[in-house]
């Protein structure tokens, strides 16, 4: 048997488990209960706990932020002109929001023991979205960019209200210097 026939024989036996793993992430609802309960478990797990609050106000801004840039740049799915694999949803397509809060909190587990477990979960995400054809690859990369922003975003609003932001975060931005 040569490698190419390997490859492709591998890759079948792959093929199916990432398409029902994709479409169950896709799924609003069973894609954030099963986020939810992994960060729980995770923070449990790793000894996070205090970063939960933290955590739980930069989602919020996530999606809060991600919401408003669908709204109001109505970018229309690439599904709505060529099929995907799951039916189109009817919201817009700029940015991926699943990206969008998955990367959020890989970013806030930078230098956590949970990192790499985001990471890989965030990287699955965001490859399910393009698979599923309903996002590009462009779409995807402004999850990734916003979820950027939403953590400086929620750092200011913790910052402002004067609440003590948990030592396990560990990407820390000078306010007073973005103020300048």
């Amino acid at each position: 048997m040569d490698s190419g026939q390997l490859f492709l024989d591998a890759f079948g036996l792959v093929r199916t488990p990432v398409r029902e793993a994709s479409i169950f992430l896709n799924d609003p609802v069973a894609g954030a209960l099963f986020f939810a309960a992994l960060v729980l478990v995770l923070s449990y797990v790793f000894k996070e706990q205090k970063k939960l609050p933290f955590i739980l106000t930069a989602i919020v801004v996530a999606l809060l932020l991600g919401l408003a840039f669908k709204s109001f740049l109505q970018e229309p799915r690439p599904c709505t002109a060529v099929p995907g694999k799951v039916i189109c949803p009817l919201d817009f397509a700029l940015p991926s929001i699943h990206t969008l809060l998955v990367f959020t909190l890989v970013i806030l587990a930078v230098g956590n023991r949970s990192f790499a477990i985001y990471l890989i979960l965030a990287l699955f995400t965001a490859f399910s979205r393009v698979y599923l054809g309903v996002h590009t690859i462009s779409e995807v990369a402004a999850g990734l960019a916003m979820a950027f922003f939403a953590c400086v975003l929620n750092e200011i609003i913790w910052k402002m209200a004067k609440w003590k932001i948990p030592s396990e975060i560990h990407l820390r931005h000078d306010a007073a210097r973005l103020r300048k």
